[in-house]
């Protein structure tokens, strides 16, 4: 007790008192340095990820912000400024008919009635990711298949005033019928996306991206391994449909003050049951994805058939519920014991691009006509875009 009582004593002394006066100093020094630093990194790193090649394109295309890649004092941003009065029109025109109808639909008929933040299988996509987030905005991941190559996107500081007029030119052709029909339209698509100025579906995902309020943060091409893992590859994409090449985007939205990073995978790939077979490793990892929601529109009616009983298969077995229009899997596929369905809007006829009467649903169509439980859909989405005979369909597991 008394040698404690003695050390305390000397501890308090003068000399002590202003040796600890000064260690405090330059502690608060020290500590004021770091959080300085800390702030200039993070900052650092936040300009990064705004200044990517790729987060620089959405903004260009999407009518935002000009290239700080692109020397003005050699370009005019005449053409751009033309541009982008035009796509805001054209926006502003499809946001009130359709895309602020479809976000409030879905607050009160989707998000209310199954769980929205689990990963998202969208086959048949193409490059929409529109849709896909206006109608699962809360999905954790969104995994996208179609046919369409992975594509690139331009070097823009490298292109002349009038190549960089031709793009945008062929970009929004590009997307026209989003605009019209709500849908890309195959054939155009196979056209539209793949000539010398626009390579694929990137340019396309990485606008809507941009024109949803997201940033991007990174992309890379990545290759499915035998060990249903993923390897980043960077060389040119092979496009042949076996390969599991993919495409990942990584993206936050602007509004989250969180930053929560979230992913997209584009998988070029043929999802028929040849296709699948061609490719195990590919379709062991889409087997692989459970506890999923999965959306389908405008889909050609391809899981009617039975070379795609493999992917219809796939999506009846692992999703909690499964958003459609007709064009997805026949109404008979949802049992009444394992499915609870909500019917919006009205049931018609295939257009006349797909014949064959088999893609009638008789049994679909005789439950619209009875007019019970079927509820109204504001918005057209959809191949009856003409006369605005739509449908969408909910399947929630039991």
């Amino acid at each position: 007790m008394f040698v404690k009582l003695k050390y305390s004593l000397q501890i308090t002394t003068p000399k002590w008192v202003e040796y600890k006066s000064k260690i405090n100093i330059t502690m608060k020094k020290a500590i004021s340095l770091l959080i300085l630093l800390s702030i200039y990194f993070f900052s650092f790193s936040q300009t990064q990820i705004f200044t990517n090649k790729y987060q620089e394109f959405a903004m260009f295309v999407s009518g935002q912000e000009f290239p700080s890649s692109i020397d003005t004092t050699k370009i005019k941003t005449d053409f751009w400024k033309k541009y982008k009065e035009k796509l805001n029109v054209d926006w502003l025109e499809i946001d009130t008919s359709r895309l602020s109808v479809m976000q409030e639909w879905q607050m009160n008929e989707i998000s209310t009635k199954i769980n929205d933040t689990l990963n998202l299988l969208y086959p048949f996509s193409g490059p929409d990711f529109l849709h896909a987030y206006l109608l699962f905005p809360n999905a954790k991941n969104y995994l996208l298949l179609a046919q369409e190559h992975l594509g690139k996107i331009p070097d823009f500081s490298k292109m002349k005033q009038v190549e960089l007029e031709q793009f945008l030119d062929k970009f929004y052709f590009s997307i026209r019928d989003i605009f019209q029909r709500s849908y890309f339209i195959t054939n155009r698509m196979n056209t539209d996306l793949n000539n010398s100025s626009l390579q694929g579906v990137l340019p396309v995902i990485l606008f809507f991206l941009a024109k949803t309020e997201h940033s991007i943060v990174d992309v890379k091409y990545e290759k499915l391994t035998t060990s249903l893992d993923f390897q980043e590859f960077t060389t040119n994409p092979s496009g042949v449909f076996s390969s599991g090449e993919s495409i990942i985007i990584k993206f936050f939205n602007n509004s989250d003050t969180t930053k929560q990073i979230k992913s997209l995978r584009y998988f070029r790939c043929d999802i028929s049951d040849e296709g699948l077979k061609n490719a195990p490793n590919f379709s062991k990892f889409l087997s692989n994805q459970t506890q999923i929601n999965s959306y389908t529109k405008s889909a050609s009616y391809c899981l009617h058939n039975s070379n795609f009983s493999i992917i219809r298969n796939i999506m009846l077995k692992n999703s909690d519920a499964i958003l459609q229009d007709d064009t997805g899997i026949p109404y008979r596929f949802f049992t009444i014991l394992e499915w609870t369905p909500f019917l919006f809007g009205k049931y018609e006829k295939p257009i006349a691009d797909f014949k064959g009467d088999y893609l009638i649903q008789n049994d679909l169509m005789k439950k619209y006509e009875l007019e019970i439980d079927i509820y109204p859909l504001p918005f057209s989405l959809g191949y009856h875009w003409k006369t605005g005979a739509q449908n969408q369909m909910l399947f929630i597991k039991k």
